[in-house]
């Protein structure tokens, strides 16, 4: 998958749980809960993928330099 791709891919990730928090305020009783669980998921995995994202990035740019 390319660099543009991941990026999207956590960008929607991170959208879905801006939609749950503001879904929540319907139901205050019901949503919190949900809404923290699901909205802290996702940041855990927004980190782990920008981590893997800047791990390929540097990858990619030390083989370039080596190349050259």
């Amino acid at each position: 998958m390319n660099i543009d791709t991941q990026l999207l891919t956590i960008i929607d990730g991170l959208q879905d749980a801006v939609n749950v928090s503001n879904e929540c305020k319907l139901d205050p009783d019901k949503g919190y809960p949900y809404a923290t669980g699901y909205s802290r998921a996702s940041m855990e995995s927004a980190i782990s993928d920008l981590n893997q994202l800047v791990e390929q990035y540097r990858n990619v740019t030390c083989e370039f330099i080596n190349e050259n």
